[in-house]
């Protein structure tokens, strides 16, 4: 199965316009055949029976039950078979620091050769999930067996504050649960009820005006700058904490999603010689835009004209579509609601299962959309994809996962603004980093967004582009995962285990 983004000479002419068209091969490659025991599986129910929200929510009232969830997606998703012999498993809580704070990991190692150095891929989730989040991406390990050149060794991580890893605060006397609100901004739209604007991109809208007040802005941007610089240590540091503590010297492939993306950026940028390829997946807060605290342009009373560029401190990103509702509930609702979730009881378990499980089974359409498992399908271990105890199993693991509450549910709400862009932009990291040292940066790069993802892929795709300009030695990917929305890896295993299969295989080239 090979999945590949058809570009300017597979472009679908529609009138003047171009379509690009995201398909990938059904071609089995491998010698996998399909077992005559395996059913379809069909479209089952999008809540759970009120039953079994019961027994659900009454077994997350145990200590460990998270524990015993992830061990149990560990034996599920990467079973004890011939297939998987010679994959190592392992889950364990490695001490970080002298306060006795721990990294929950759970790790999948092959050994290619006694004498053979080992490359290490660490794995970190995003913001509401942890580790077993990518419960569906345990198996990339047995693609490593091909290698000659070296061991693998593939770390799950949960992020410091999430899962089973230790919930520490961020030492700033500033952070509290009282979440303090963006700069003022008075926007501008002289819409016409009978000829409303159409959206750009889905998501943006590009209004008549803007208008910040200068000390308005001035305080908001003091305000956060030292909080944000505190976050960024106490998210770094965690990791590479983690990293010294595992003996690992330099980290081949560090891979983030979302907001653990953002972290790994961000790691990468503070500690170049300590990682080789960055692998970011769907990043939360790469755009610039106007409550930047890095936006230097100059702040007056005058009425600016917005822009839809993502790259300039005019994009005005979500703001003019965000209702008060929405911004009410960002600031006194969003943050509570993982810690009051066991309070709602089974209702809650019920509530949650109904978000998640249509998000899980989508994977089920895209197999029958592309000829079926026995085209897609490439070891037994993909068998259990879609199916009804896998995609209950992953739910249960992430209400479990956040019902006990971290410190990052306020975090998160300092990082970003209620239009979910950081008050740090990535992309100002980025090119304030490779300004002013640019040969200090010898890691690769790669950045994947979803075919329909949410994330605004267009400022990702300028800063690649940007970056090729101003380093040439190393490698600077663009990418998207076909199919797949903001949890790409979760949508799309199948190609986003693939594409990464593929950077680690063209990194043995260049050893």
């Amino acid at each position: 199965m090979r999945f590949k983004r058809l570009r300017c000479d597979s472009m679908i002419q529609t009138g003047w316009k171009c379509r690009f068209v995201r398909c990938f091969s059904t071609k089995n490659g491998s010698k996998f055949i399909l077992p005559k025991s395996y059913q379809v599986n069909k479209i089952f129910s999008k809540t759970l029976p009120f039953k079994k929200c019961i027994k659900i929510w009454w077994n997350s009232l145990s200590a460990n039950r998270l524990a015993t969830i992830q061990n149990e997606l560990i034996d599920l998703m990467v079973p004890e078979s011939l297939e998987n012999t010679g994959v190592m498993k392992v889950a364990k809580q490695v001490v970080t620091d002298q306060n006795g704070n721990y990294i929950n990991e759970v790790g999948f190692k092959v050994i290619n050769g006694e004498n053979l150095p080992t490359k290490h891929l660490v794995f970190i989730h995003g913001y509401g999930a942890s580790l077993g989040c990518f419960a569906r991406n345990f198996q990339i390990i047995n693609q490593f067996k091909t290698s000659t050149k070296f061991n693998y060794h593939v770390h799950f991580l949960d992020n410091i504050t999430f899962g089973l890893s230790s919930n520490p605060k961020l030492e700033n006397k500033a952070v509290s649960w009282k979440i303090p609100p963006c700069a003022e901004i008075k926007l501008f739209d002289n819409e016409d009820p009978d000829k409303p604007k159409r959206l750009y991109k889905k998501y943006y809208k590009l209004i008549d005006g803007y208008q910040l007040c200068p000390e308005n802005f001035a305080r908001y941007q003091s305000y956060f700058k030292p909080i944000l610089e505190d976050m960024e240590s106490f998210y770094c540091t965690a990791i590479d904490q983690w990293r010294e503590a595992s003996k690992i010297p330099q980290i081949d492939f560090l891979i983030g999603h979302s907001f653990g993306a953002y972290w790994c950026g961000s790691y990468a940028l503070r500690n170049p010689n300590k990682i080789r390829n960055l692998i970011l997946l769907s990043p939360v807060g790469l755009e610039r835009h106007v409550m930047a605290i890095t936006n230097d342009d100059k702040i007056t009373n005058a009425i600016e004209k917005p822009n839809l560029d993502p790259t300039t401190y005019k994009f005005l990103s979500r703001l003019p579509i965000l209702s008060q509702s929405h911004i009410l509930q960002w600031y006194y609702k969003i943050p509570y609601l993982p810690r009051f979730l066991p309070y709602l009881g089974p209702f809650g378990v019920k509530m949650y299962f109904k978000m998640w499980l249509p998000k899980l089974a989508k994977i089920n359409k895209l197999i029958v959309k592309h000829g079926g498992a026995e085209e897609i399908f490439t070891s037994g271990n993909d068998l259990v994809y879609g199916s009804k105890k896998e995609i209950e199993l992953i739910v249960e693991y992430l209400y479990n996962s956040i019902s006990n509450g971290s410190h990052s549910d306020i975090y998160v709400r300092y990082l970003l603004t209620p239009a979910t862009v950081s008050k740090w932009p990535l992309y100002d990291k980025f090119v304030t980093a490779f300004d002013f040292n640019p040969e200090r940066f010898k890691f690769n790069f790669y950045l994947f967004y979803g075919e329909y993802d949410f994330m605004n892929s267009e400022a990702g795709e300028k800063l690649i582009a940007k970056l090729k300009t101003r380093q040439s030695q190393q490698h600077f990917v663009y990418d998207e995962i076909a199919e797949g929305g903001h949890n790409l890896y979760i949508d799309n295993p199948f190609d986003t285990n693939r594409k990464i299969y593929e950077i680690a295989m063209k990194e043995e080239t260049r050893d």
